[in-house]
């Protein structure tokens, strides 16, 4: 069954509770028969916004937005889950994409309407944060070069739509993410609190396009919407482990050669897509060792290799120490 959602009004039928607990923060609670979703939000200095929204539906829900026509940019920040978008014949920005769970993106929608949809069975949480390009200008001294859409909205910030996949959230993003939701104060100091981490948080994204559009310029051999193609393929790998698609299943996927594909990993990613995969593999196990009680052994089997010695092998490889030695070194 499919729930679909249009606009403000249904939303206020099913708004079951909404609180205000300031002048610049509240939060606004939906509960019905196909689900729950919140929705809290903070208003900050420098003409910022916070929002913090979870879901979890027992049906697929459809949602129709209509974004105003205000010039803001939003930058968000998938921690799970994740939503499908269709948005048609809107110049700049895919009819049909998605935004998935350990990724973030930065985009401007004025005047656009779209449909979003939420899988069922899903928890979906997400942080947005809501800015005007002339944030850059109340600060002093020079930027090291800005991409060139970034440039231009901060010069002239035009109403145009643009959505810009970012790529993976770093460690360093993950960390102020964390401490954004687990924010220990109240009152003026949650709000001193939050407006330095939503700085920070802005600050190591635009860095993060600042480097991929270095990356796009040194990639010559490759146009804007391939080197999107490459970050999907990146999104996929993430969510296909321990039995990702093959090369050539995976070029189809995307809509690129496998030629391509290898060779745009490489340039772009800096390592292989076999090289991207064990890394990722690596990393889980590393997590599995600290946050279970699995075995070695489950914990092989799980990310994905039938071998227990050959993944002790990568495993001392690529961190140094095997991966009994990493448990007792944690202390489990």
């Amino acid at each position: 069954m499919t729930i679909r959602l249009t606009g403000t009004e249904d939303f206020g039928e099913f708004c079951q509770d909404v609180q205000l607990f300031n002048d610049y923060e509240g939060k606004a609670q939906l509960s019905t028969w196909f689900g729950q979703s919140s929705h809290r939000w903070t208003v900050l200095h420098h003409n910022l916004g916070l929002s913090i929204s979870d879901n979890e539906y027992s049906q697929q829900v459809i949602c129709q937005e209509k974004h105003d026509d205000s010039p803001l940019l939003t930058s968000k920040f998938f921690l799970s889950g994740g939503t499908r978008t269709v948005t048609p014949n809107v110049a700049g920005v895919s009819d049909d994409y998605e935004e998935v769970a350990g990724y973030n993106y930065l985009f401007s929608l004025p005047d656009v309407r779209e449909l979003e949809y939420h899988a069922a069975n899903q928890h979906a949480q997400n942080i947005k944060i809501y800015w005007h390009p002339n944030l850059l200008d109340s600060f002093q001294g020079s930027f090291e070069e800005l991409p060139a859409l970034l440039e231009q909205l901060r010069e002239n910030p035009i109403k145009q739509p643009f959505h810009q996949p970012l790529g993976a959230t770093t460690p360093a993003m993950q960390l102020v993410l964390k401490q954004i939701l687990q924010c220990p104060f109240r009152e003026k100091l949650r709000q001193m609190y939050l407006e330095a981490k939503v700085l920070e948080l802005l600050t190591l994204q635009i860095a993060q396009w600042q480097e991929n559009y270095q990356v796009l310029r040194r990639s010559l051999h490759f146009r804007p919407n391939e080197i999107e193609r490459l970050h999907h393929a990146k999104a996929i790998l993430n969510q296909t482990l321990p039995n990702p698609p093959s090369l050539l299943n995976l070029a189809k996927q995307i809509g690129l050669n496998d030629f391509k594909l290898k060779q745009g990993f490489r340039e772009v990613f800096g390592t292989t897509v076999l090289g991207y995969v064990q890394s990722l593999r690596l990393e889980q196990a590393q997590q599995l060792l600290r946050d279970t009680n699995l075995t070695v052994a489950e914990i092989a089997s799980q990310v994905g290799y039938e071998s227990i010695t050959h993944f002790r092998y990568l495993f001392k490889r690529q961190f140094a120490i095997t991966p009994r030695e990493y448990r007792q070194q944690k202390g489990l």
